[in-house]
């Protein structure tokens, strides 16, 4: 199995048992060259079987049991919304954008943003019937002035989901990313972030050919929101100042030391 991201070879990694009806086991394999982790079982899976893991983890999630796993899932999404909105009063991302959150969920990243409605909300296995998110169809390439993705980089399976996401920018579009991003990814079955449907674990190596590969010119990351703004407008850089980012022209590779976020 060759990486995606670089072409290196993908090497045996370590095995996590989960017990599930539609996962009993996941084998992960390791890049040599960039260090991306792919979950194998994963990547070879049946769609059938994959939508179905999908919809059994995604049943019950987002709920109060959620929280207690992930007890900064609401303030860092109003952190990522406050960011947000400032980079639109700074005219850094503009009022008028089209906007969208790519795996938006059950949508409270929109409903927090000031802008009402600012963000167009889609989601292939969450999507609220009585909300108005947008279909498959509506997601057309080079559409979106700016499109943000919040826990979703490590459910994607591969080049194509990958692609499919950046080719929904236009050629000057401003793309946000929240996912973890380590220097190494720890060979650790009891690692938190080894959940069922998460698929690809991307390392700071991994991410720089990427920003690379999609023609972005520079990068601010927010440490309190967890968010990376990656612009292909290298200008929009100097209406950043004084504002507490992270900021360079490359892929900024912040988290790099163990123990890695939680």
């Amino acid at each position: 199995m060759k990486c995606f991201v670089c072409g290196g070879e993908m090497n045996p990694f370590m095995k996590k048992f989960f017990g599930m009806k539609n996962l009993e086991s996941c084998e992960y394999v390791r890049c040599e060259n960039c260090g991306l982790v792919v979950a194998k079982t994963l990547y070879e899976m049946p769609q059938k079987n994959w939508e179905a893991l999908n919809y059994e983890c995604h049943a019950t999630y987002q709920n109060t049991n959620e929280l207690a796993v992930d007890p900064n899932w609401l303030p860092r999404l109003k952190a990522q919304a406050k960011v947000i909105a400032e980079l639109i009063n700074r005219g850094v991302l503009d009022k008028n954008a089209n906007a969208l959150d790519y795996g938006a969920g059950d949508g409270k990243l929109s409903d927090f943003v000031a802008e009402k409605d600012w963000l167009k909300k889609f989601d292939k296995y969450m999507a609220r019937p009585n909300e108005n998110y947008l279909s498959a169809e509506d997601l057309q390439p080079e559409s979106f002035d700016f499109v943000i993705t919040c826990s979703v980089f490590e459910h994607l399976l591969g080049k194509n989901d990958v692609e499919k996401i950046f080719a929904l920018l236009k050629s000057s579009g401003t793309m946000a990313l929240h996912t973890l991003i380590c220097e190494e990814v720890p060979r650790d079955p009891n690692w938190f972030y080894l959940q069922p449907v998460h698929c690809t674990f991307w390392t700071n190596a991994a991410m720089k050919i990427i920003f690379s590969r999609y023609k972005f010119k520079a990068c601010a990351y927010d440490v309190g929101a967890r968010l990376w703004f990656m612009f292909r407008d290298a200008e929009k850089i100097s209406l950043l100042k004084n504002l507490p980012f992270v900021v360079s022209n490359d892929f900024v590779d912040y988290w790099k030391v163990k123990p890695y976020r939680k």
